[in-house]
């Protein structure tokens, strides 16, 4: 066992990690432009050693998923947020029930092929491009698939499988052993780098402007498909969320196992009236 190993909890403000977290395993990193944050919050910043933390405001929690990459040498390496944490199920933020480094080692560990613990698959109500929409352009993805075709061309079918489907894995968390995290961000930061220096920005809100970390969740999809990684699921569970009447009836739904039917058929629904008015 690696003494290093540890769960990074990535924040952008001034933010106190709860001692229960800590001795399950999980250290603050710090990221953006924040002063006081940066000067008050304990942990570590994604400022030291090889990084690329200039680029935050584009590429969100991925300067702390580069910075683990690079910077760390441990055998389980993975990030959550500080107001989202894998979770075993639960209806409210509980956070005993918010799962430790140790029971994440236990899992990695008795796994006999590649595996990466993602949360819990999302199902939408219409495709995973449409959804992008909402918060970026078309342009990007478009850039982004050129990309792939021109470095990794045998992943181009997965790609297009996710654009014109319904679901994937959002929020930008994940732990697995070290060689998988490693592929993956090898992987991933050869190919935002490349559409970085193909993107213009010029225009952009701050939301919009974020693009490099809303490609990113579409993209670990493409990956662990074409790979045939292994996906174990945990709740995400978010803090601020956690009581939300919407966020129950989310958890109750998928505790009831209707989310899934029910996201399919709004998305079936989607399509057709888009080929009625098309």
């Amino acid at each position: 066992m690696n003494s290093n190993d540890k769960i990074y909890v990535v924040t952008h403000k001034p933010f106190v990690l709860d001692t229960r977290l800590k001795k399950k395993g999980y250290e603050l990193i710090t990221v953006g432009k924040n002063l006081r944050a940066l000067e008050q919050n304990d942990g570590v910043t994604d400022r030291t050693g090889d990084s690329i933390f200039q680029k935050n405001a584009n590429y969100c929690e991925l300067t702390a998923a580069y910075w683990i990459w690079k910077n760390t040498t441990s055998n389980i390496k993975g990030f959550c947020h500080y107001r989202r944490y894998f979770s075993k199920n639960t209806f409210s933020y509980d956070i005993s029930k918010i799962i430790s480094l140790t029971e994440f080692k236990h899992v990695l560990n008795n796994q006999k092929e590649d595996t990466i613990i993602l949360p819990k698959r999302r199902y939408y109500d219409k495709s995973s491009e449409d959804l992008y929409l909402k918060c970026g352009y078309k342009k990007d993805l478009l850039t982004t698939r050129n990309v792939i075709k021109e470095k990794y061309p045998e992943y181009v079918p997965e790609f297009d499988d996710m654009l014109s489907n319904n679901t994937g894995y959002l929020t930008n968390m994940m732990v697995a052993k070290a060689d998988i995290y490693d592929a993956y961000c090898n992987w991933l930061f050869d190919i935002l780098f490349e559409v970085e220096k193909r993107t213009n920005l010029t225009g952009y809100s701050t939301q919009e402007a974020r693009v490099f970390g809303y490609i990113s969740e579409r993209l670990v999809d493409v990956w662990v498909k074409h790979n045939r990684i292994k996906c174990i699921e945990y709740q995400n569970i978010n803090t601020e969320q956690g009581t939300s009447i919407k966020y129950l009836m989310d958890v109750i739904s998928e505790e009831l196992g209707v989310y899934k039917s029910i996201k399919n058929a709004l998305f079936h629904l989607y399509k057709t009236n888009n080929k009625l008015m098309g």
